[in-house]
């Protein structure tokens, strides 16, 4: 009796630590708290050949673009950045060489409406040093509705957004 007890008690408890999604963090708030960290940022590695995350956001940096079911790169070094489409997310489910060394993924929406869909992360391929997602909405996002569009998002990745209204 015990022992079916335990299990099942081990089972609800596994069960909720799947569902539970990431927690997000508006980009420039998560920069302010992490500037006294003179690392890289980096959550998920403290190696340091890893790029500041202020500079893969904000600088030019090697870059593979996914959009329109096209994956393109304009530069000769492994790209360290991918910014995607939301409607080109699926693309990333297949493996390519060009994924392997981006540590930042950036997911453009486009509109309001695409806030309600959900993505799942379990599903990346080739993604071996993504440390961090980052959502770039036009238009006010909150942390709830990011955290509840990124699902399966693997350990050690820190989920990030920010609003980018265009006037």
């Amino acid at each position: 009796m015990n022992l079916i007890f335990c299990l099942g008690v081990f089972t609800i408890v596994t069960s909720n630590l799947q569902a539970q999604n990431s927690t997000a963090f508006e980009l420039n708030e998560y920069l302010s708290v992490n500037a006294t960290n003179k690392s890289s940022l980096n959550l998920k590695s403290k190696e340091a050949t890893s790029t500041p995350l202020q500079v893969l956001a904000y600088d030019l940096v090697p870059t593979v673009y996914i959009e329109n079911g096209d994956i393109k790169v304009f530069d000769e070094q492994n790209p360290v950045k991918a910014e995607v489409t939301i409607n080109s997310f699926q693309l990333l489910s297949s493996s390519n060489k060009l994924f392997k060394s981006v540590e930042l993924l950036v997911i453009k929406l486009d509109s309001e409406s695409q806030i309600s869909s959900s993505l799942d992360f379990s599903k990346l391929s080739g993604f071996d040093n993504l440390k961090f997602v980052y959502f770039l909405c036009p238009f006010n996002c909150s942390k709830s509705q990011i955290e509840n569009i990124a699902q399966g998002l693997p350990t050690g990745i820190t989920l990030l957004y920010s609003a980018s209204i265009p006037e």
